[in-house]
């Protein structure tokens, strides 16, 4: 039958690398030889991509698993950090924080976040949509010592057994109680403030009734420390297990609490020493780490959050205050309840249903930065701007003779004279106030019979699969300036005249020149239903297995929308009543305030689309077997499709453009495994072609158009009344690789452990056409003005998809002494260069780099282990992403601006666990 207990225990079993649990040299070596005899005699079995327990050497399709011990010695920082260990993954190591990462999955474009990697928990998703906006997939994954086993399937059953899982499906799989009584407790410390206590109980509470509870609290001030705690709350979660008495039933219920808040690390501004021209793609610009500089902020621990930073009063689309608070990070609190139940009937049906119910809220409060200024261009282009008002606000600077840039922190009044003026090169943050509302009602339904037909058994499984889920978001993009320090100060601008006294209004306030530039609401309810199948053949006395299934999936879209970027929205002057407009008390701060105050939006959609799959594998000898499997699927569209994406190619006349908005993909693949005593490997080669949705362009000026007074849009300046043009294009991605992944203990050095991966691929886009991405303003003449504007065209045709790498290698080794109760481990993780972006006419390159943790475990008893971990050992210097290289983007002594997300830099941990 299917014991979920048993797949889980047999996972931790066979996986586990030699972990220390020793105390004296003869229990040293029973042990290694007890772990050799585990990896011969045990079966492995995995529970994801398969509709009952299967021996992962008769997968037909690709499979990956990191087991409990494994993960202990990975000791990652969160999610996305786990998952760089499985081959073909990259979560731009994890450098946003513990959660609100980008996961990258063999070569497939995307802007961020889990677009096709959804993230599930036991079999079913925590919320539907995989990259809601401000909620993704990972605020929901926290590993921790109720985890036992990841299981991850490319490819294959994966796109129809699971929702939008068209790269990829990660399965969490949780711990459950046994007849037997165990515990475990550990306290972990980081040199980063940061302290973390784990726990969990399992056990009986009768013969049939087991319960496992656990969870984790943890505080911590953050790797790139802000000054304040970054890091505080955590999880708890617990089980009940019912087995009956003849195995056939087994119901589990499950409940789950998240409160947690975490930092949201975000680009990190910087120079580049200007030796070249902007890249191009004959000739892409090659950042050399050596040329960056920094600004005042260390990119291994740096940034420009500080508590003067982290608060902000913003605008509701009422004109009432919004305060942000940046310290709030990343804010998920859900409660998230299970049920499952397994039913074995006569002649061989089986009965499986999972239900979820997940309601909650994610704050999203970050920090985002645009490229750095420098204080006397912001200071010239803002006198530019008041120059340029008439009326009230124009009169009241007539006085001015300038603009200038102060630290808010010293600006008692009006007198100026004695203020600080900023430091030469400010930062252009982006503060963000994101608020998501969500609930997800999920059902899978499984009936499944064994039966014998001729020469070979089948298991034939019939699914259903429901969910309806609910999304409300309001957000907010402001605009503010501060200096570029580890404990950065805001920054205000003033009109000043000859004696440094203000003059008019102040142009920011708070540090925020535009308190609301614009913002994204919506309130949407789906609903979502899939029937599949799936049939498990064996054949040839079981050595040869064969997979086919498909899906068929509709979603339907009910939603309105109030978007601040809408057609016929306009900016809101919100200020106060008790202000004298243009008065010193007065700000430009709050006359053009952008929020979503639009008219609704309202749409009902409708999206729906088939897949199918079939896979075999055959068992070449005892300890050999092959696999082929083709898959070709689909993902529905996602919240930023349908809700944020806007159907209007042209604003001005609301021509309908945009097309098909479901992605497919078909994957090849085919492999060989390899397990014996001592070693297990599997090597695979795969072949991808994706289809995009069609993707709308960025809203342009018609430079083919005129507005007032006949002048032409092409002309600088353009007028203010231009219309409005929109492209849109479609593209794809073709791409094939070759993985690798293996484990090596060698007979001539008892003890020592290898394992690891190596992928190598080579994706390459298609876009069907060339789009106008932006408007370039030139000079024609050579007078050193700028008097004609065109537009920059623009093609991701024959690019590597941004930050995409060729080459990801993870090698671990470890050693555990036959003399000491002691293992040491290291790992050297290598990603290869990686492009900045695939879409824009300057090509940047980011350099490929090499990173180094390790660690050791000693074992007091059998009982109590102690672990250091250090990540990062060499402190490996590169950006996980970043801005281009552009001739726009220069100070002005010629140097390169720009913003990047550096690496986390060194750390250390310690942790002591104790087993019961």
């Amino acid at each position: 039958m299917f014991n979920k207990n048993v797949i889980a225990i047999s996972i931790a079993a066979v996986f586990a690398a030699p972990s220390g649990h020793l105390f004296a040299q003869e229990a040293a070596q029973e042990a290694q030889q007890a772990e050799k005899s585990e990896v011969q005699d045990i079966e492995r079995v995995i529970v994801t991509g398969v509709t009952r327990n299967m021996q992962k050497m008769k997968a037909t399709f690709s499979i990956n698993t990191i087991s409990e011990e494994e993960m202990k010695v990975l000791a990652p920082h969160g999610a996305a950090d786990l998952l760089g260990n499985i081959p073909g993954f990259f979560p731009e190591g994890g450098t946003a924080g513990e959660s609100h990462n980008n996961v990258l999955v063999r070569g497939l474009p995307q802007a961020g976040g889990y677009r096709y990697v959804p993230n599930l928990i036991d079999g079913l998703p925590v919320y539907e949509e995989p990259e809601a906006p401000f909620m993704n997939n990972d605020v929901f994954i926290k590993p921790d010592l109720m985890t036992t086993t990841v299981e991850a399937v490319k490819g294959g059953p994966g796109g129809v057994l699971y929702s939008n899982a068209l790269g990829a499906a990660v399965n969490y799989i949780t711990r459950t109680g046994t007849q037997d009584f165990e515990g475990a407790y550990k306290i972990e410390v980081g040199d980063w403030g940061h302290v973390r206590n784990d726990f969990f109980v399992a056990g009986p509470i009768n013969d049939n009734l087991t319960y496992a509870l656990g969870g984790f609290y943890r505080v911590a001030d953050g790797i790139r420390d802000p000054g304040y705690t970054g890091n505080s709350g955590g999880q708890f979660r617990g089980n009940l297990l019912y087995i009956s008495d003849d195995g056939t039933t087994e119901v589990k219920l499950q409940a789950h609490v998240i409160n947690d808040k975490t930092n949201f690390y975000q680009n990190i501004p910087y120079s580049i020493t200007a030796d070249r021209a902007p890249g191009t793609p004959e000739n892409p610009f090659e950042v050399d780490p050596s040329s960056v500089n920094n600004l005042g902020v260390d990119f291994s621990d740096g940034t420009v959050l500080s508590h003067q930073t982290s608060f902000y009063e913003l605008y509701n689309a009422d004109g009432s205050q919004l305060k942000l608070d940046i310290s709030d990070g990343i804010e998920p609190k859900f409660n998230i309840y299970t049920f499952e139940i397994s039913k074995d009937f006569a002649n061989q049906w089986r009965l499986d249903t999972a239900l979820r119910a997940t309601s909650g809220s994610n704050g999203f409060h970050a920090l985002f930065n645009d490229p750095p200024t420098e204080r006397s261009r912001l200071e010239a282009e803002q006198f530019s701007r008041i120059q340029s008002f008439d009326g009230v606000i124009g009169d009241s600077y007539a006085n001015a003779t300038g603009v200038k840039a102060f630290y808010s922190d010293t600006v008692t009044g009006t007198d100026l004279s004695t203020a600080e003026r900023a430091d030469s090169i400010l930062a252009h943050n982006i503060p963000v106030y994101g608020m998501v509302d969500a609930t997800s009602y999920v059902g899978d339904f499984r009936l499944s019979r064994f039966f014998d037909f001729e020469e070979h058994s089948h298991e034939l499984t019939f699914g259903l699969y429901t969910s309806h889920y609910t999304y409300e978001v309001q957000s907010v993009f402001a605009s503010a300036y501060s200096n570029i320090s580890e404990s950065s100060r805001l920054v205000d601008l003033y009109a000043v005249d000859e004696n440094d006294q203000q003059v008019g209004p102040s142009i920011s306030q708070g540090g925020v020149d535009q308190p609301a530039l614009f913002g994204l609401g919506a309130d949407a309810t789906m609903r979502t239903n899939a029937f599949y199948f799936l049939d498990h053949i064996s054949m040839l006395d079981d050595r040869l297995q064969i997979d086919i299934g498909g899906r068929y999936q509709e979603l339907e879209v009910d939603r309105v929308t109030t978007n601040s970027f809408d057609p016929g929205n306009s900016s809101n002057d919100f200020t106060p009543s008790d202000v004298v407009v243009g008065s010193t008390n007065d700000t430009l701060a709050d006359n053009f305030v952008n929020v979503p105050d639009g008219t609704p939006q309202f749409a009902s959609e409708s999206y729906d689309a088939f897949g199918w799959t079939i896979g075999a594998n055959y068992r070449l000898t005892d300890t050999v077997t092959t696999y082929l499997s083709y898959a070709d699927t689909f993902r529905l569209p996602g919240f930023e499709d349908y809700i944020f994406g806007g159907p209007a190619t042209n604003p001005s006349t609301g021509d309908i453009a945009r097309g098909d908005l479901v992605e497919n993909i078909k994957q090849y693949e085919g492999g060989i495994r390899f397990s014996e005593k001592n070693y297990e490997f599997n090597f695979s080669g795969f072949y991808i072609d994706f289809a995009a949705k069609e993707t709308l362009a960025a809203t342009l000026d018609d430079l083919s158009d005129t507005g007032a007074n006949g002048v032409s849009c092409s002309a600088v300046p353009a007028p203010d009344d231009c219309a409005k043009i929109r492209d849109s294009y479609r593209t794809s991605l073709k791409t094939h690789g070759i993985e690798f992944e293996g484990k090596y203990r060698p007979e001539w050095l008892d003890g020592l452990s290898l394992q690891g991966s190596i992928v190598w691929q080579d994706p390459k886009q298609g876009q069907d056409s060339a789009i106008r991405s932006a408007i370039i303003e030139t000079d024609t003449d050579g007078d050193g003005i700028n008097d004609t504007r065109r537009y920059d065209v623009s093609s991701g045709a024959d690019r590597r998809p941004r930050r995409q790498s060729q080459w990801l290698i993870n090698v671990r080794p470890s050693y555990t002494f036959s003399e000491l109760p002691v293992t040491v481990y290291g790992q050297v993780m290598h990603y290869s260069e990686r492009f900045s972006d695939d879409g824009n006419t300057n090509v940047t390159i980011y350099p490929g780099y090499t990173q180094l943790n390790a660690g050791m475990l000693y074992s007091f008893t059998e009982d109590m282990e102690f672990q250091l971990h250090v990540n990062n050992l060499n402190n490996a210097d590169s950006f996980t992403e970043g801005s281009s290289v552009t001739e726009g983007l220069r100070f002005s002594n010629g140097d390169y601006t720009g913003v990047a997300r550096p690496l986390l830099g060194r750390t250390i941990k310690a942790s002591l666990m104790i087993n019961f």
